[in-house]
Order: C-alpha cells, then sequence, then structure tokens
C-alpha cells in the first residue's frame, strides 16, 4: 500500500505534466486589482493535495521503517521502527522533522500550484499566486544543499552520535555562510563576463546563473548519486525479491498482488538506471564538445538512445504502422520527466527506508552514512536526523528538475517564460540529471562488487517478535540470571564459556544474552572500547531499553576520557525512584574533571556510607602522599571494597611490603572465597615472598574452577608456564614490549599497557597515576605538580625583558615616537599573557587520551628520575591495581585514576613532603625488592620440593575452619532452554541492596523525597551539584596546584 500510493500520485503527477496542453503565446500576470474567484482555484487545489500528502500519503509512505545491524558473521537482525500509523506520527514529531516536512510539502505544494494553474487556466497567473509559487518552489531549493552538506560533513565523524540544538544551529548557520559565498562569487564573476562587452548580454548572465545554482545544488547532488548508488545493490535485491513474494528487510510484510506487480516495475526501472546513466553523461558531454546540428531534438528526445530509437522507427515504414512518429517524440520527450518523478519523489522514501535500514554499510560502498544502525535503532535524535536529511536534503533538488522540465516544456505557459531559451533550458536540465548520473554511476561501479556478497547474508526478520518479555535487571531467561550470577562474582571465566556454550532454543534469545555476556566480560577486564561496541549490540536489540548497557556505555566512554559522549549517554536513562547508580556514575564524570566539573569536595559529604564515593575520597587522599594503605575495608565488605583493597595490594608490593600485602589477600579470601583475582593476588604475594611452591598450589586451584579466565592465564604465565600472549593479561605478563603496547588503544585505563609503548608515561599517567607511587616515594617526588625554576626563569626573567627591548628599538626607529615604542610593548606582553593563558587553557581540555597536561606531568617525573620502567613493577599488578571504581547493575568496573586530579590537592612543596614521608621512605629503601620477572621454565625441578602437609596452601594459611575452596559455576540441568522466561520485573523489586546495587544513599534525596518521575532525576543526573554555589567555590589560584 505504502508503495502503491506514492508511485500513483507521483506517476499521475508527471503526466498530468506531460499531457499539458501547449502554446508559444507569452503567459499573462494578472495584476493584484484584477482578482477573479477563479484565480484562487489552483491554491484551492494544491492545498487540498498537500494535505492529502501531509496526513495521508506521507504517513504510509514511512510505515515499516527497519533497521539491520550485524550481530554475527554474516548475520543481521532486522528490527521494526514503525509499524503502526502511531510509529509513525511519534517519528515524524521527532525534533527537526517538522522542518523537513515543511520543506517537503513546500516543494510539492509549489509544483502542484503549477500543475493546477495549467490545468485551470493556462497562460493566466494571478501576480500573488505567483509569489507564492515562487516562495514554495525557492525555499526548499535553498535548504536542500545546506541540509545535505552539513550532513555530510557531520557524518566524517562517525563518534559524534547527537548533538545540542545550539550546536546544530551553528553548524547549519555555518554551512549556510560558506555556501551563500560560494554561490555570490560565482554569480559576481557571470556579471563581470556578461558585462566584458561593454553591453549586459542577459543570455551569458542566465547561463553563468545555471552554473552558479549547480555548483550551490552539487551537495544534494553528490549526496543523491552517493546514496543511490550505494543503494542500488539491496533496493534491486530486495525488489526482486519482493515480486517474488518474499518478506524483504526493506518490505516486512507479505506482499499482495498489485505491489508484486509494482516491485517488478521497479526492478525494470532500477536495472535500466546505469544504462540510462551512461546514455546522459554520453549524451550531454556530446552536445557540449562536437555542437551537433540536431542537438535540441537529442536533447529533447531522451539523449542519444533515445535519438536511435526514433531514427530505427523513422527508418521503418513497418514499426510507423504500429506506432506514429508524433506519438514516439512525444513519448520520448516526456521520458525525462518520468525519470525526474520515480527516481525523484517516490525514491525519496525508498531512500530513507535504507538510510534507516543501513544498506548502504553492508551492500554499498561510498555512500553516505549518517549514523551506525544500532545508534539508529536505539537513537530517537538519530532517527529524526536521518528523515529530516530524507525530506529537506532532496526534495529542493527534485522540484528544481521538475520546474525546469516544466519550464522546457509550456515555457510559453509559464511566468516569464520568454526570457529564457528552449535549448538552454534543455542543456540545464540534462547538467543537472548528468552530475547526480555520474556520481551515481562511479559509486555504483564501486558497490557492484558487493552483490554477490549481499546474496549471501542472512537476516532475521523477527527478533523483536520472539524477544517479547526479556527484561531488566533482576529477572527474565535463566540465561540472565547465571549472566548476573558470574558477572556479580568477578567470574569471567564463566562469561567466556557461556560465550561458547552450545544452547538449544530460541537463537534471537540466545544471541543477545551472549551478546550480554561478552558486554560485561570486557567491561571487566578494562576492555572498554570492546564493551562499549557489543553494549551497542545489545541495547540496539532491545531498541534501547536496556539501562545496564547505556551504563556500560557511559562507563565505558569515562575510561575513554570522553565525557560528552557519557553525558549523552546518561541522558537517554529511565531508572525507577531511589536508584543510586546513574548518579554515582554522573557525580564520579563530574569529580574527573576539575575544571569544567561542578563537584567539590563537600559534595560528596552528601554521600553518606557508600563505598563508591567513600572509595573515591579514600584514593584522594592516598594520593597526597602515595599512600598504598586502603582504610575502606573496614567500613565496607562489598566487592567494591574487594577490588578496592586488591588495588592496595598492588601498592603494597610496589613499595615493597609484600607480607603486608599477602596479609590482606589472605583476608580478602577469607571473606569472599569466590575471587579469582583474590587468590591471584595471594599467588602473586608468595612469588615475590619466593614461595614459589605454595604459589604454585594456589595456581593449579584456581586453575580447576576458572580454566577460561585470561587472568589465570596470565598467572600460569608468570609461574613459567607456556603462555598465548595473545590476550591482555597475559601479553602484560609475559609479552614483549610491542605485544604490550598493542593493547594501548584497547585497554584505556591500564597504565601496564601505556608504559610498554614508547614514549607513554603520559598515557600511563592518564590511566593511572598510581602505577608511579612506588617511585614517587622512593624519589621524594611530591603528587602536585609546579612549573619548573627554568621555566619561570625563561618567561619573566628573559622573555619579558626581551619585548621591553624590542619596544625601545621600535621607539628608536619610529624617530622617538612614545606611541610606537609603548604600543609594540603592550602588544608583546599582551600576546606573551595570552599565549600562556592559552595554552593552559589547553591543558585543561580533556579530549580522549590526549591530556596535555599530562605530557608536562611526566616531564616532572622524569626529572626526579621516575623512569616508570617495567623492570621496577611487580610482576602481575596490572591484574590487581585499579583506580576510581563504579557498580553497573551491582558489578564493579574499573575507570581509572588520571593524573590530573592532583590539581584537587593542597600545595606542598618538595622538602615539607619529603620531611613529611622521611620514614616510608627509609623503610622503602631498605625493603626487599618484588619480583619484575616471570619465573624461569621448568623451576620446580630445580628446587628442593617442599613436604606435603595434605592440604592446600589457602587452607593451611587460613585455617580448616574458615577456608571454603573455589568452585566452577556451571549451566545446570540439561533440560534448561533460552526462552523460558518469567513476568517483567523493574530492578528495585529484586532487593538491589543484596546484589551491591547503591540504593538511596544520598540522605539529603531519600525516599520520601525522590521524585518518581524520570526528567527530575536526570535533572539530578545532568546538575548532578546545583546546590553548590559558583561564587563560594576556592579559589584554584590560591589553594589548588594547575598544570601552568
Amino acid at each position: 500500500m505504502t508503495m502503491r500510493a506514492s508511485l500513483q500520485v507521483m506517476l499521475g503527477l508527471s503526466l498530468f505534466i506531460c499531457l499539458l496542453p501547449s502554446s508559444s503565446a507569452e503567459a499573462e500576470i494578472v495584476e493584484y486589482g484584477s482578482l477573479d474567484i477563479y484565480m484562487l482555484a489552483p491554491v484551492a487545489m494544491a492545498t487540498i493535495g498537500a494535505s492529502i500528502l501531509w496526513k495521508w500519503i506521507l504517513p504510509i509512505s514511512l510505515g515499516n521503517l527497519q533497521v539491520a545491524f550485524e550481530i554475527d558473521d554474516d548475520l543481521y537482525e532486522v528490527h521494526r521502527l514503525s509499524k503502526s500509523r502511531r510509529d509513525t506520527k511519534e517519528l515524524l514529531n521527532l525534533p527537526s522533522v517538522p522542518f523537513g516536512v515543511l520543506s517537503y510539502l513546500m516543494a510539492m505544494g509549489g509544483i502542484m500550484l503549477i500543475v493546477a494553474e495549467l490545468l485551470i487556466g493556462p497562460g493566466t497567473f494571478y501576480k500573488p499566486i505567483v509569489f507564492v509559487t515562487a516562495a514554495s518552489v525557492i525555499i526548499p531549493i535553498i535548504v536542500s544543499p545546506i541540509v545535505t552538506m552539513y550532513a555530510q560533513i557531520r557524518a566524517m565523524n562517525k563518534r559524534l552520535i547527537t548533538q545540542t540544538v545550539s550546536t546544530q544551529l551553528f553548524g547549519y548557520l555555518g554551512t549556510a555562510f560558506a555556501m551563500i559565498m560560494i554561490l555570490t562569487s560565482i554569480l559576481y564573476y557571470g556579471y563581470t563576463v556578461a558585462n566584458s562587452g561593454g553591453i549586459f548580454d542577459a543570455t551569458t548572465m542566465i547561463q553563468w546563473s545555471g552554473y552558479a545554482l549547480l555548483v550551490y545544488m552539487s551537495p544534494t547532488i553528490f549526496a543523491y548519486g552517493r546514496i543511490m548508488g550505494a543503494s542500488w545493490n539491496t533496493l534491486l535485491l530486495s525488489k526482486w525479491r519482493t515480486a517474488k513474494g518474499w518478506k524483504t528487510a526493506i518490505d516486512p510484510d507479505s506482499p499482495r498482488f498489485i505491489k508484486r506487480i509494482i516491485s517488478l516495475f521497479l526492478v525494470l526501472f532500477l536495472s535500466t538506471m546505469p544504462i540510462a546513466a551512461i546514455n546522459g553523461i554520453v549524451t550531454l558531454i556530446h552536445v557540449l564538445i562536437n555542437d551537433p546540428p540536431n542537438a535540441n531534438r537529442l536533447l529533447d528526445v531522451g539523449g542519444i538512445l533515445g535519438e536511435s530509437i526514433y531514427s530505427i522507427v523513422e527508418d521503418s515504414e513497418y514499426i510507423q504502422r504500429l506506432i506514429s512518429l508524433k506519438t514516439l517524440q512525444e513519448v520520448l520527450a516526456s521520458y525525462l520527466m518520468l525519470n525526474v518523478a520515480i527516481v525523484g519523489l517516490a525514491f525519496i522514501f525508498e531512500l530513507t527506508r535504507n538510510l534507516f535500514l543501513g544498506g548502504q554499510t553492508f551492500a554499498g560502498v561510498g555512500g553516505v552514512i549518517l549514523a551506525q544502525p544500532r545508534d539508529i535503532r536505539t537513537e530517537p535524535e538519530v532517527q529524526g536526523r536521518i528523515l529530516f536529511f530524507g525530506l529537506a536534503g532532496f526534495s529542493g533538488y527534485v522540484v528544481l528538475l521538475l520546474v525546469l522540465q516544466t519550464y522546457k516544456e509550456f515555457s510559453g505557459l509559464m511566468p516569464y517564460g520568454s526570457t529564457v531559451s528552449e535549448e538552454m533550458l534543455l542543456e540545464s536540465t540534462w547538467e543537472f540529471i548528468a552530475a547526480g548520473q555520474a556520481i551515481f554511476l562511479l559509486t555504483w561501479l564501486l558497490s557492484s562488487t558487493r552483490f554477490m556478497h549481499l546474496r549471501s547474508l542472512k537476516f532475521d526478520l523477527s527478533p523483536d517478535e520472539r524477544r517479547e518479555g526479556v527484561i531488566m535487571a533482576g529477572g527474565g531467561d535463566w540465561m540472565r540470571d547465571h549472566i548476573e550470577a558470574a558477572s556479580r562474582a568477578d567470574d569471567i571465566s564463566t562469561l567466556i564459556a557461556f560465550q561458547n556454550e552450545q544452547i538449544e532454543g530460541d537463537r534471537a534469545v540466545v544471541r543477545l544474552e551472549k551478546g550480554r555476556a561478552k558486554m560485561i566480560e570486557s567491561a571487566l577486564r578494562g576492555l572498554w572500547p570492546r564493551a562499549i561496541e557489543e553494549a551497542r549490540k545489545v541495547l540496539a536489540q532491545q531498541r534501547g531499553d536496556d539501562d545496564e548497557a547505556r551504563m556500560i556505555i557511559a562507563t565505558g566512554h569515562i575510561a575513554c576520557r570522553r565525557f560528552d559522549a557519557a553525558k549523552e549517554a546518561l541522558r537517554g536513562m529511565e531508572q525507577p525512584e531511589g536508584y543510586d547508580e546513574p548518579e554515582l556514575l554522573a557525580l564520579t564524570m563530574e569529580w574527573l574533571d576539575p575544571w569544567a566539573g561542578r563537584v567539590e569536595s563537600d559534595d560528596l559529604y552528601d554521600w553518606e556510607n557508600n563505598s563508591t564515593i567513600d572509595h573515591l575520597r579514600d584514593l584522594q587522599k592516598r594520593l597526597k602522599s602515595w599512600s598504598p594503605d586502603s582504610s575502606l575495608g573496614a567500613a565496607h565488605r562489598d566487592r567494591l571494597s574487594l577490588h578496592a583493597q586488591l588495588s592496595s595490594v598492588a601498592m603494597l608490593r610496589a613499595q615493597r611490603r609484600s607480607e603486608d600485602a599477602l596479609d590482606l589477600c589472605l583476608d580478602l579470601v577469607r571473606t569472599h572465597p569466590d575471587s579469582t583475582l583474590a587468590r591471584i593476588g595471594c599467588a602473586l604475594c608468595m612469588i615475590d615472598l619466593e614461595q614459589w611452591f605454595d604459589a604454585l598450589d594456589v595456581f593449579e586451584e584456581v586453575n580447576e574452577s576458572s580454566p577460561e579466565d585470561p587472568r589465570v592465564r596470565a598467572l600460569s604465565g608468570i609461574l613459567g608456564f607456556q603462555a598465548n600472549p595473545s590476550e591482555l593479561e597475559v601479553a602484560l605478563a609475559v609479552g614483549s614490549d610491542s605485544e604490550k603496547a598493542a593493547w594501548i588503544d584497547d585497554a584505556p585505563v591500564n597504565p601496564f599497557a601505556a608504559l610498554g609503548a614508547r614514549k607513554g608515561m603520559d598515557e600511563a599517567l592518564n590511566a593511572n597515576v598510581m602505577i608511579l607511587a612506588h617511585e614517587a616515594l622512593e624519589k621524594g617526588v611530591t603528587p602536585t605538580y609546579t612549573e619548573s625554576i627554568a621555566s619561570k626563569l625563561f618567561n619573566w626573567a628573559i622573555l619579558v625583558p626581551t619585548w621591553i627591548v624590542l619596544g625601545w628599538l621600535a621607539w628608536v626607529e619610529a624617530d622617538q615616537n612614545s606611541t610606537v615604542g609603548i604600543g609594540t610593548t603592550i602588544i608583546l606582553m599582551s600576546m606573551h599573557v595570552f599565549t600562556r593563558r592559552f595554552r593552559r587553557q589547553q591543558r585543561r581540555v580533556i579530549k580522549h587520551r590526549d591530556q596535555r597536561g599530562m605530557i608536562l606531568y611526566s616531564k616532572k617525573m622524569k626529572r626526579a628520575k621516575v623512569s616508570g620502567h617495567p623492570n621496577k613493577m611487580p610482576i602481575g599488578n596490572h591484574l590487581l591495581l585499579k583506580g576510581l571504581l563504579v557498580t553497573v547493575n551491582g558489578n564493579v568496573y574499573d575507570i581509572g585514576f588520571p593524573g590530573w586530579l592532583v590539581i584537587r590537592l593542597p600545595k606542598e612543596r618538595e622538602r615539607q613532603f619529603r620531611n613529611r614521608l622521611r620514614n616510608r621512605m627509609r623503610e622503602y629503601k631498605s625493603g626487599k625488592s618484588p619480583r619484575t620477572t616471570p619465573l624461569p621454565e621448568r623451576w620446580w625441578d630445580k628446587r628442593p620440593k617442599p613436604v606435603d602437609k595434605g592440604m592446600r596452601t589457602l587452607e593451611r594459611l587460613i585455617g580448616p575452619a574458615a577456608y571454603r575452596g573455589a568452585h566452577r559455576r556451571t549451566l545446570g540441568g540439561d533440560d534448561r532452554r533460552s526462552g523460558q522466561q518469567r513476568d517483567r520485573r523493574y530492578i528495585m523489586d529484586t532487593q538491589p541492596g543484596q546484589r551491591g546495587i547503591p540504593t538511596h544513599g544520598n540522605p539529603a534525596e531519600g525516599p520520601a523525597r525522590r521524585p518518581t518521575a524520570r526528567p527530575e532525576q536526570v535533572d539530578r543526573i545532568q546538575n548532578i551539584s546545583r546546590k553548590t554555589n559558583p561564587g563560594s567555590r576556592r579559589n584554584s589560584d590560591d589553594e589548588f596546584q594547575d598544570f601552568s
């Protein structure tokens, strides 16, 4: 019904234009005072037509929009975005879409007004209606290239998913200004050429106006050709399968007979498009270069191909008995009009469908990728942007072609038609069409190589119907429970094993849960770019209704130091009242940006007895003195405190306190017997203390319970066994420098990967400044940053006098002109101050991992002989060291501890710092260094074996009564299949407190005063410290350090 309605309207409109009466008389323009009521009839007809288009055709044409994204090799899930009329109306009401609809209706209304004028009163036009028609046509023509140009520029930044309204407005205005300047420049040059002979040549000026308009419309022509060429494979194959009666990714419903016939017609049309493109390009080149005597008829009958057909019929008397030459000439002359109408008007909707589907990504090359399919599925703003692009971007191009063709056919009946020759109109029309065909042909040739690949792809057309009932955290399919239990226990081995398990049941549900397992596993390991990608898959498979995936995306962006992207991810959350994790995540993000964030130390006191905030405060306090001792374990016994104390174990090892580290590890195993990482920490401490056989016994035990865990494989490599460094944890343990550096982008908060790279200390400090705590303690380096004395002397004792001397020289050269001398000095001094302030501001910008302040900080460390060399790092510490910790659905994730947070510390001179830590520095230097390299191969054959005590090492050290061995988690019984789902439950109905999920942690916003509506909580996330008075904030110049 959608395609049939669109084609009927468009073909009817084009046939109306083709069959209108022709006349060579001059059109009459009726002035304002000579109004006849019948002159308003065209306006009424056009208004009715535009209303039908708006209320009926447009919603129907945009029905059944679908998006497809890859979830496995050559397997795509297809999800429907608009199934009912209500869904379509919601899409049409998205931000910016109404403007696109208005532009499209203006363009179509203008064309219908022209048609109505020619039908009712050919050659007679009421002057106000002429102006209304001109405005309806010109405005879409002006808007179209601006929209397409900005969309293609924005599409270059693949990470930019959403934008603020002000940013978009600025972008559109800037694009409009640049394009109008180009248009004006060409018109001015044309005007100069037209006046070159002393007499104004109107024909030359009109010709240059056509060139200027062609250049102005080039972004739209370029985009149209690229999208059409990259979409050709998908459209042709989909329409062919629809014609055969199959469901497709573009047409999800079973096709009826009429739809199959129309699809067959479109298949024929699509099949001839490359031939028509070649014909158009060759014809235009032939006319422009050779200037044949029959150029007008050549262009009028459809190019060289049409002329050849006409000549064949003209030379054959037998064919002339079947069709007259006059009829053939009219049919060929109308070919161009039909081509514009069908390709332009009808295919706007087909191209929009393909933009949503993502057909250019899997079946084309060189297309315009406005957004990734997963973002289209989950982000309404992205959906609105594509609709706006399809409607406002192409309507101007199509209406321009139709107006040119109408003037060419009925110049005598059109207003001011006699001022432009038919030859010039024909040539201009062919120039516009041939430009788009050239881009289409090039893109089509590139994309044709993927046609056979497209045929081999598989599409799951109904995953949503089978996933109904899959729910948020706290219930659902048994696989969800299994994954949550493993993730809460930090059981990476179980998560990896689950991904490789053969599970019977509905494949769509199994794919979803395996994707969830991979998402959590990647996040737990600190592989944040991979976790973000998997979270987007999970989010897209559930149409954005998965807040755990959204929070992992936000956490990943924080870990990658992309705070703007994190804020956008948090903005779309919908969590029930009392659930504190989103707010805590937002607060931590604000704390990580001390320059642009709106959180101060006083704001942290609003959160009492919350392990996330307590850990943040504890870590900030320990940074002041490079302290490894954490007080978090005394106040909390949750999973977050476990990881915080394991990070303390890493620092204790680095600061040569391995015995204290082992005692802490044993206590953690006692309180968290299911923690694989705590047992690995025990083994590493035993290696430091040369208790190698005890460490081997711990490894054997943990290897039985977690054989798939890459951290266990890393421990095996440390113990001298063969280990493949293809995984992060193993590579950082036993890999070469190049193998370690290869993970610098995949593990943004693991500082050990950065130290493996050449000149990677600044990125290591960006990830976790505590990695250098032991070396900084040894050298007595204060964590705060101060500008070096050499830099101060250079800036103020050398440069400032230099500027004064240059001002004096300018005074001398200007014949002792005081104004010149003083002005020169002031300008140089101002530039000096401005440069210093600008560089200081640049060092405050946090953009990905490129933070210039960390480059200065690393130089400071190197000046103090802090090298960060791997031979000074305890082996295996990359498994234990953590930064700031946050929870998502109760799972603990590391987001690093960047070095720029030292500016939140009070100033302290090097001498005061060393006096305060003199005892610790002395203890460090007298302590025994930890093991920094893996154990030699087969060391157990060279060392005397200990006496067998008849029990496990950990059982002996902890005590048989308190010890509980590690157990391997399994899937359970063989009768478990996917799809056995329970009713949907919200997270607050699943006892989140018992699962380590923070709730009502802020006493100032307790349960009685918590708002139940999500918008208020979103405001609280976006304005996390709204109670802070900007005027009462501390003066950073007085109390805080800066990278100046």
